[in-house]
């Protein structure tokens, strides 16, 4: 998962080189130094999604696809919630 860090950029290249760092983080995580040490990581959106970002893990169940214990947790969260209003 961890992705190596293949392009370094000075802090102040965001003020002066923008462009070649955006472009540079469409195609990695770039490094953003500070007096010769690293101190941020850009990297884009999507590679962000595809690194870090937890896929959703809900669904979507028919009442008739439920176990009895299933349905009977579910009325229970839901009067329960109906309770607290």
């Amino acid at each position: 998962m961890t992705e190596i860090i293949k392009t370094e950029f000075p802090k102040t290249a965001l003020n002066r080189k923008a462009s070649d760092v955006y472009e540079a983080a469409t195609r990695g995580p770039v490094s953003l130094s500070e007096h010769g040490t690293s101190r941020f990581v850009l990297m884009s959106r999507r590679i962000f999604d595809e690194r870090f970002a937890r896929a959703d893990t809900r669904r979507a169940v028919h009442i008739d696809e439920m176990s009895d214990a299933e349905a009977d947790t579910l009325v229970s969260a839901l009067e329960a919630s109906i309770a607290d209003d």
